[in-house]
Formats: C-alpha cells, structure tokens, sequence
C-alpha cells in the first residue's frame, strides 16, 4: 500500500508542477504580447468629436468630469464623448 501511494502523491506533485508551469507560460506570453502591441502597434486616432457634444454640457459640468476620470484612470484615460443618459 505505500508503494501505490507513494506513486499517487508522485503523480499527483509532477501534475500539480506541470499545471503551475503552463499557467506561468500563459501569463508571461500574455504580458509579452501586451507590451509588444503597446510599443510596436500605433494607436487608431479618432476623428475630433468634442465640439458638438460638449456645447450642451455647462463647462462646470465637463471639467468636474474630465478631473474624476484622471483621477480614477491616473492620466491614462481619455474622454471621446460625453451623453445624458436618461
């Protein structure tokens, strides 16, 4: 009986092992294909919408909302519309 036990918690570690291993190659091509797509990708630039939708939101009202998304996003979020939902 300690034989196959033994055997059991031997091929209970290498697969845990085996499954750890895949699941850190998985994050790390993850994290890898992130960063190349940032630097080497260009980003898609938008058409400038900002002068229709804004001109019916006071000016107050658009600058409270463009300081909460910096703050929120810590400078990496941009605003390209703002609507009234109801």
């Amino acid at each position: 009986m300690t034989e196959e036990l033994r055997t059991a918690f031997l091929l209970m570690g290498v697969g845990m092992i085996t499954v750890f291993i895949v699941l850190l190659c998985v994050v790390l091509v993850g994290k890898l294909l992130i960063r190349f797509v940032n630097r080497f990708v260009p980003a898609l630039e938008t058409a400038n919408q900002s002068a229709a939708p804004t001109s019916k939101i006071a000016p107050a009202k658009v600058a409270a909302i463009t300081s909460a998304v910096e703050i929120f996003t810590k400078g990496k979020g941009k605003i390209t519309n703002i609507t009234k939902m109801n």
